[in-house]
């Protein structure tokens, strides 16, 4: 029947389907499966290529440690052994770093030829295998013309510290790193730096490499054997006490020599923000330093780094860390500071210093009205005096300086010292001026640093003095004032603190003058005390300005603090000065008190008895005065006498400033 018939033929017509449909299946799994195995042989070739990549960046890596390891280890053991005080050459021969470069470049004996990153035998020879090579330009290995890929440059001779010969006119040759000057220079340490570059080239399994480049500088601390005197101006900073794990270092720049007779303690962020950098060497005589986290917990370590809970503090000890060192002796006071005032010496006999009597003091001290200081009874109880002669002939008054400073009797108030200027006869002269505020009466010493003539004025009085304060330990003797304070310096006026300053503006201390500002009792110092000329520039630690100022200042207590006091919280404050808190009987430190100061920046450096805690102050930097490392110093300042091993104590670190992968640019 036609019905029927009709599904017959559509079923015939449906015959086939499921044959293509599994075929169309088949062929959609066999793409999935070809692109699955694409997928997964790219995958393994990426892989692979990244394993070879990161091989070669490795074994670059490692040849870079490796190298600058080996430079170190050259530069130490190339060092004169049992270095005297005075040699025809210095402790590092000139020429060092050529010998020392070429080695490292020779392919087969240095790391000029391939080196492999792994022992060959061992747990770690089954390991995925990497070599490096130093890449090395013989034309180029002690120039460091840029793009040598590895160099080692001449040094820079950063300081040389040591004892002037006492005759500067006939024996000007100081000792440098490449010399060693005039016979009659006792040499105490060297610092070198010399500039390096490093460009290791890692290779893989694959052929496959990787080229970095670092660039820094190796720097060299030579402590140099013998006994000599040694001022303590010499120090960035020194402590005679600083127990361990007790106050935390605040952090900053510091530059010169760190000594502490005790130990060193450094904090981490929970202490302020900012690093601590020390581009000089750091000794202790403790054994370890103290490593603080604000967590509470202190290490204590003789390692250069340490880390508590995934917090890591790690000083950059530029110039080495050196501990368990022998303590310095206190001073004995090579000098007194009142009896340089009375006759510009200061001498002491090697029994020790004993302080002028009455008598010593009335021999010479004048006030501004001529009137001599009594012979006997009772003692002035404040006033400012000078040391000097009067004498009148023919009605005529001639007055002559014949000391070496100003003596003020009783505590300051205020003293405010200032670079100035007067006109003399159409000529206009450098002055050192000093204003001295005891209670009601304010005295002015003015020193004519052209014109070589002293005025003193109470306001009501002047006297004019010919000369001025002398050192007359130099030869020929110089212009050299010691400020002896009988007392302290400090005090309030109403509500506002009182104590040592610089002008309002302007610089305090003037070119050609040497101040030492010493007192019995506690300073204060209450704004900026700046040079007019600085010795070296604020934005780099170490760098000396060229030529040298001949102004210096000394601010030094023999029995108290030197107090920051500004008188308002001010963002920065600085003090051009090596502090000094000092003496055997002393307890004294510097102390920031009652107004917040953001930055310290002392220009010279700082010398306590013991480390006080700064906690009104953000952050300090020290910019030693490379001046002090030649045995120059403020006048009549602390000195002690320095007993070195017999050996030549050298340390040699690497300083990385900056590291690129090359490949990658």
């Amino acid at each position: 029947m036609k019905p029927k018939n009709t599904r017959t033929r559509q079923r015939q017509g449906s015959r086939g389907v499921a044959l293509v449909t599994a075929l169309l299946l088949l062929s959609l799994f066999t793409v999935m499966t070809l692109a699955m195995v694409i997928a997964t042989s790219s995958d393994l070739l990426i892989d692979g290529y990244y394993r070879n990549l990161r091989g070669s960046f490795y074994a670059a890596d490692s040849g870079m440690n490796a190298a600058r390891q080996y430079l170190a280890n050259q530069l130490f053991s190339n060092v004169t052994v049992n270095y005297p005080a005075y040699s025809a050459n210095p402790p590092i021969s000139v020429g060092t770093e050529a010998t020392i470069v070429a080695n490292l470049g020779s392919s087969s004996a240095g790391f000029g030829g391939t080196q492999s990153t792994l022992s060959s035998s061992g747990p770690q020879a089954s390991s995925w295998p990497g070599t490096f090579t130093i890449q090395y330009t013989a034309s180029c290995a002690t120039t460091g013309v840029e793009p040598c890929p590895t160099y080692v440059k001449p040094p820079i001779c950063t300081s040389t510290i040591y004892t002037p010969a006492a005759d500067l006119v006939n024996h000007p040759n100081v000792p440098t790193c490449t010399s060693p000057g005039d016979a009659y220079y006792s040499v105490q340490s060297y610092t070198y730096s010399y500039p390096y570059k490093i460009t290791a080239v890692g290779n893989s399994v694959a052929n496959q490499q990787n080229s970095i480049s670092e660039w820094g500088n190796l720097l060299a601390n030579v402590a140099i054997t013998g006994t000599f005197n040694q001022n303590f101006a010499a120090y960035g900073t020194f402590f005679n006490t600083y127990p361990i794990c007790g106050s935390r270092f605040v952090k900053g720049t510091m530059s010169g020599q760190f000594f502490s007779n005790d130990s060193w303690n450094f904090g981490d962020s929970a202490y302020g923000s900012g690093s601590y950098i020390f581009t000089g060497s750091v000794g202790a005589a403790n054994p370890k330093v103290g490593y603080m986290y604000g967590d509470g917990t202190c290490h204590q370590s003789s390692a250069v780094s340490d880390t508590n809970g995934g917090t890591t503090i790690a000083p950059g000890f530029q110039g080495g860390l050196n501990l368990n060192q022998t303590a310095l002796p206190l001073p004995t006071d090579a000098y007194s500071q009142q009896k340089a005032v009375l006759d510009g010496l200061g001498n002491c006999p090697t029994s020790g210093c004993t302080n002028p009597v009455q008598a010593d003091r009335a021999a010479v001290l004048r006030n501004v009205n001529t009137t001599r200081w009594p012979s006997s009874g009772s003692e002035p109880a404040t006033g400012v005096y000078l040391p000097y002669t009067s004498t009148t002939t023919g009605g005529v008054t001639t007055n002559t300086f014949v000391g070496g400073g100003i003596y003020v009797q009783g505590n300051a108030d205020q003293i405010t010292m200032s670079a100035g200027t007067t006109v003399v006869s159409g000529s206009t002269h450098k002055t050192q001026v000093f204003a001295i505020k005891q209670g009601s009466t304010t005295t002015t010493v003015t020193l004519d640093l052209d014109g070589n003539s002293t005025k003193i004025s109470d306001g009501t009085t002047t006297t004019t003095v010919t000369g001025l304060p002398q050192n007359l330990n130099t030869s020929p003797s110089t212009e050299a004032a010691m400020l002896y304070v009988n007392g302290g310096i400090s005090g309030s006026s109403g509500g506002t603190t009182t104590g040592v300053t610089g002008p309002s503006s302007g610089a305090a201390i003037q070119d050609g003058s040497a101040v030492t500002v010493t007192t019995t009792g506690t300073i204060a110092i209450t704004g900026n005390i700046t040079y007019s000329t600085e010795p070296v520039t604020l934005n780099s630690a170490d760098t000396p300005t060229s030529p040298a100022p001949s102004n210096v200042l000394g601010i030094f207590t023999t029995n108290g603090d030197i107090q920051l006091r500004p008188t308002t919280n001010v963002s920065t404050m600085e003090v051009d000065a090596s502090l000094a808190m000092l003496s055997t009987t002393s307890s004294g430190g510097l102390i920031a008190q009652w107004n917040t100061i953001g930055t310290v920046n002392i220009v010279g450096g700082r010398i306590a008895m013991v480390a006080k805690s700064g906690a009104s102050i953000g952050s300090r930097n020290i910019y030693f005065d490379q001046r002090f490392s030649h045995g120059f110093a403020p006048p009549w300042f602390p000195s002690t006498t320095v007993v070195s091993t017999p050996t030549a104590q050298t340390t040699v670190t690497p300083s990385r400033i900056s590291w690129t992968n090359t490949t990658a640019m």
